[in-house]
Parts: C-alpha cells; sequence; structure tokens
C-alpha cells in the first residue's frame, strides 16, 4: 500500500475530521492537523490528501498557507471536504488551485456536514447527521479505489 498523509483543518463540528478518523480504522495513513500540528517534510509519502471543512465556499485558509509554505511535496493529491450543502464547487476551485501548482489531482470526495453557521444556527442547523454511517463507507471506498489506482 502506498504511503498517503493527509493534511487536515476541521473545526466547528469535526465533520470533516470524523471522516478521516473513520478512515484511520480502516487504512495505515498518516493525518496531520495543520492547526495544531507544525508539519515539516510530507516527502517521504507517495500520497497526500487536503482535506478540510468548506468556509466561505474555500478550503480553510491554513490549507492554502500550508501549500505556500511547504516544497517537496508528493506530486498525487487528493481531496475530502465536507459542507453544510454538500456542494462541489468549493472541491473544484481548489482542485484546480492544486493542479496550477503542478499537482496531479487523483480525486475529490465530499458529503455534507452538519453545518449551524450564521442564519443556519436559527433553525438549529444543516444536514444533521451528518457525516453519518453511509458517508464513511464512501469516504473509505473511495480511498480505497485512489490507492489502487495506477
Amino acid at each position: 500500500m502506498k504511503k498517503v498523509a493527509i493534511v487536515y483543518a476541521s473545526i466547528h463540528h469535526k465533520n470533516t475530521e470524523k471522516l478521516l478518523f473513520s478512515m484511520k480504522k480502516k487504512y495505515p495513513i498518516d493525518l496531520f492537523n495543520i492547526l495544531n500540528t507544525e508539519v515539516k517534510d510530507l516527502s517521504e509519502y507517495e500520497m497526500l490528501g487536503f482535506a478540510s471543512g468548506i468556509y466561505f465556499s474555500k478550503f480553510h485558509k491554513s490549507i492554502y498557507e500550508f501549500l505556500e509554505g511547504n516544497e517537496n511535496l508528493p506530486e498525487n493529491v487528493f481531496l475530502i471536504y465536507t459542507s453544510g450543502d454538500g456542494s462541489k464547487r468549493s472541491g473544484k476551485k481548489f482542485s484546480k488551485v492544486l493542479k496550477d501548482k503542478g499537482f496531479n489531482v487523483k480525486g475529490a470526495f465530499n458529503c455534507k456536514g452538519y453545518d449551524t453557521f450564521g442564519p443556519y444556527k436559527l433553525i438549529g442547523g444543516i444536514a444533521k447527521g451528518r457525516p453519518n454511517e453511509e458517508d464513511f463507507k464512501k469516504v473509505n471506498e473511495f480511498l480505497e479505489n485512489i490507492l489502487l489506482k495506477d
């Protein structure tokens, strides 16, 4: 199996982190929460994942800062992200950023995540109960497919 690291930021309800921890139970991946861990060198990894909740239609700013401040990253990358509405727009935008930097984007997984930001708080949030067991199953299948490619 390829040596895989995932750099992530998951804040409010830890939706993205829940997905990653479900993957870690099944696969030998290394997780780096860049909000509380300084990541120096990932050159030993064959594949790198970027994972984040979506904030104002973008991956968390710490993911962008990580990209700007690090070299010698694996060429092959993938994305995992959660948002209240489950939209794929943000992943497509970030995928373009990565491709423009010369990365080979192998795929992206997104699903809904419980969201209580702004006006959603008034109604008790949206996407309650997400991610759920079905999402965990799908993200694990996604990772397996990504790792089997090539």
